[in-house]
């Protein structure tokens, strides 16, 4: 536990990401340390062929690792296989294929490019207004929970590391419109809401705001995880409390946790 938290972090990466820092040994070395009581890795799985690291990750080599953990780390904490895939609308069958032939215990889906340009960079920006740029954004994001793929949406909001420096201070409260609809297909799915605490030192907000996970709560939302995105042991885990509070605060009361693509419940605060 941390700070009287059950303390998940399934946003966590190792050398089997081509920008992991740190083998799972080393990771699992840090979460015992630190607390946790779960750790998920969430690889990086890159499908389009034009990405110099589309075929970087070694699911045989990786399984190997997490099992040689599973054995180190018996009884203290729980380590769970998972994978992060990176979406876009034009390779839904790539994916699609790629998990049916390779058994995770999570999938989380996150947007990084929308119409083959990293969301927020010049070339992505170069024609779009601030809306614009944002609700493309988003729709992207609902195509990729209304894909049916994925167990967990990573990182919304993702596109504030480098939209708040092109466009400004960002508000949800701004897209209420794109916000809702997107989380209302969410619920139909039994799709949770990361809170990733990587944001607080990208940008200083987490991915996405409190005010994101308000209007998520506000639509009925209720399913949860939480990740830090750490990429180095340093990072894991990294502003924990801060994710749990913003969740207990917008009513958020419960963390999923996962085995085998099936959800568990478990609430946040332990006794």
């Amino acid at each position: 536990m941390i700070d009287g938290y059950y303390a998940i972090d399934y946003q966590v990466h190792s050398f089997r990401s081509h920008d992991g820092l740190a083998s799972i040994q080393e990771q699992c070395r840090r979460a015992v340390e630190i607390g946790l009581d779960e750790i998920g890795f969430s690889e990086h799985k890159d499908f389009d062929p034009k990405d110099p690291v589309v075929d970087y990750f070694d699911y045989e080599a990786y399984l190997t690792e997490i099992e040689a953990a599973r054995t180190e780390f018996a009884g203290v904490l729980k380590i769970r296989a998972g994978v992060e895939v990176d979406y876009q609308h034009w390779f839904e069958d790539k994916i699609a294929n790629y998990l049916d032939t390779h058994p995770f215990d999570f999938v989380i889906g996150s947007v990084h490019y929308v119409d083959n340009s990293m969301v927020m960079t010049s070339s992505y920006t170069e024609n779009r207004t601030a809306e614009q740029a944002y609700r493309d954004y988003f729709c992207a994001v609902q195509d990729s929970v209304e894909s049916g793929l994925i167990d967990i949406l990573g990182h919304l909001e993702y596109a504030n590391r480098r939209g708040i420096g092109a466009y400004g201070m960002y508000s949800a409260l701004h897209y209420q419109k794109e916000l809702k609809s997107l989380f209302r297909a969410m619920i139909a799915r039994g799709i949770p809401l990361e809170i990733n605490t990587a944001g607080l030192h990208h940008v200083g907000l987490t991915y996405p705001t409190a005010e994101s996970v308000e209007i998520y709560t506000a639509e009925g939302g209720r399913l949860l995880s939480i990740g830090s995105d750490g990429h180095e042991p340093a990072k894991l885990g990294y502003q924990y409390a801060t994710a749990a509070e913003i969740a207990l605060s917008k009513g958020l009361t419960h963390l999923c946790t996962w085995e085998n693509r099936q959800k568990t419940e478990v609430p946040i605060v332990q006794n």
